[in-house]
């Protein structure tokens, strides 16, 4: 019995030390930050809300939007050492969308509506994280004729723009600033 129990505890070893760790694959978009989605007036943090028809306003009464940061394997430009980040901004199962995406022509206007992909999103969802200063700094991915990094179009002191009801004008013609996202108000 010893003799048996010995070779089937070798056998039980030596099979499990030939068989490879497999990893999971990540091809999925996941959390990597999250937090209030905001604008810096004046230098500071202010929330952006959402109006009845889930449009991104400022300025408006509502309640902060916050969001998580899902990086996106699939789309280039992700480096996980120096926090920089490309995938899409989600907030209760939706996604921030631009809704004029395919225009060349600014401002560009967000809301939330529903994930178009959970691995890779198109360029109406699609956001760049990084770390370029104190806080998460966040710009749209970018314009169909290739420009990217486009924020919050500012005038002085990073004030935003907002157009009739309080959309939020997105855009960088002019003067933009990052949005960032921050896990408190200051």
């Amino acid at each position: 019995m010893r003799f048996s129990l010995g070779i089937a505890t070798a056998l039980l070893i030596g099979a499990s030390t030939a068989v490879p760790t497999i990893e999971p694959r990540k091809d999925t978009c996941y959390t990597v930050h999250s937090g209030y989605f905001l604008v810096h007036p004046n230098g500071g943090d202010a929330p952006v809300t959402l109006n009845s028809k889930n449009q991104v306003v400022f300025g408006k009464p509502g309640k902060p939007l916050k969001v998580q940061f899902q990086a996106c394997p699939k789309l280039p430009g992700n480096i996980k050492a120096d926090d920089k980040w490309v995938g899409r901004i989600v907030t209760g199962g939706q996604c921030l969308t631009i809704t004029n995406a395919n225009s060349t022509t600014e401002p560009y206007f967000a809301k939330v509506s529903g994930c178009k992909s959970n691995t890779s999103p198109p360029v109406s969802q699609t956001w760049k994280y990084g770390t370029g200063d104190d806080r998460g700094v966040v710009y749209w991915g970018g314009r169909p004729d290739g420009y990217g990094y486009i924020g919050y179009v500012s005038t002085g002191n990073s004030n935003p723009v907002v157009a009739s009801g309080g959309l939020l004008e997105i855009g960088c013609d002019h003067s933009c600033t990052s949005f960032s996202i921050r896990s408190k108000i200051n």
